[in-house]
């Protein structure tokens, strides 16, 4: 299959641009554009030999995707959630929490049993509200699963984000904030480790330093019995987060009975327990 060349096309990756930023409209490059940039180089540029050679040998990107059978939502909606998810990390939990306001938002039975009566209708093409009089008892019997729904209580979620810079990397602020008025997230800790002229903050700074934060964190997860997720960077956040969360059970739950040592002990096991049985998830790469 012959690729049409391409002539005088240069591809940029520049970061949006702020009248008051000295560093914004800069290019940029990670480490997919880069890759990708360097394989489709011959088509980018007018040596046609180049572009011939690579059209006749086109390049290969290998992908390796790694599925996961532990990174989802509980099936019990009133299992309370602890989402952390600094730097890119949010992105999954933006899923989850979207899944959460479908459950919740379901239809009325009422509606849904007015919906079913209207696929198996076999009079004419124009409906009459009257014709189609569904009264709340009959509604229950024909959609039991949204009254079952509609029963349940769900969980409360706290979710922890953090990033360099508010204004430049805070990119889903709006979204969090309609999830929060409308009740599906709880609370909100957002760490913010470059603003200028303030201490750095890591999502594990404000589980230490915030006592209430640090409270309820271990209430969640030792009373309420919430179910832990971490997403993100693996070579640091993800190690200090767990550190943090294990020293926090030692302090406020095994501190009182145990030593500091055992209390440690202790709830090192207290979150292996978790892993093995479904309520500590990570997914984090390096």
């Amino acid at each position: 299959f012959p690729f049409p060349l391409l002539h005088s096309i240069q591809v940029d990756y520049l970061t949006p641009s702020s009248p008051n930023d000295p560093n914004s409209h800069r290019r940029m490059g990670g480490v997919a554009t880069r890759y990708l940039e360097c394989l489709c180089s011959p088509f980018l540029c007018n040596d046609s030999a180049a572009a011939t050679t690579t059209a006749i040998i086109p390049p290969t990107i290998q992908i390796f995707p790694k599925p996961t059978h532990d990174f989802r939502l509980p099936t019990d909606l009133s299992t309370p959630l602890v989402l952390i998810g600094p730097g890119t990390g949010i992105a999954p939990f933006l899923g989850f929490l979207s899944h959460r306001r479908a459950q919740i938002s379901s239809l009325e039975s009422k509606q849904a049993a007015e919906v079913a009566s209207e696929g198996t209708w076999r009079g004419g093409y124009e409906l009459d509200p009257e014709e189609l009089n569904i009264s709340n008892s009959e509604a229950r019997g024909l959609n039991l699963a949204v009254d079952y729904m509609r029963k349940q209580r769900h969980g409360e979620i706290d979710l922890f984000f953090g990033c360099r810079y508010r204004d430049h990397d805070w990119l889903y602020e709006k979204e969090v904030e309609e999830f929060r008025t409308m009740g599906i997230v709880s609370r909100s800790y957002n760490a913010f480790s470059r603003e200028e002229g303030q201490e750095k903050m890591y999502v594990q700074t404000i589980m230490l330093k915030d006592e209430a934060c640090g409270s309820r964190l271990v209430d969640m997860i030792t009373k309420q019995m919430a179910s832990v997720y971490i997403c993100g960077d693996g070579n640091a956040m993800g190690r200090d987060v767990q550190e943090a969360i294990t020293r926090l059970l030692a302090e406020k739950k095994f501190g009182k009975q145990s030593d500091e040592r055992e209390a440690t002990e202790k709830a090192v096991e207290y979150v292996d327990q978790m892993k093995r049985s479904g309520r500590f998830v990570l997914d984090i790469w390096s």
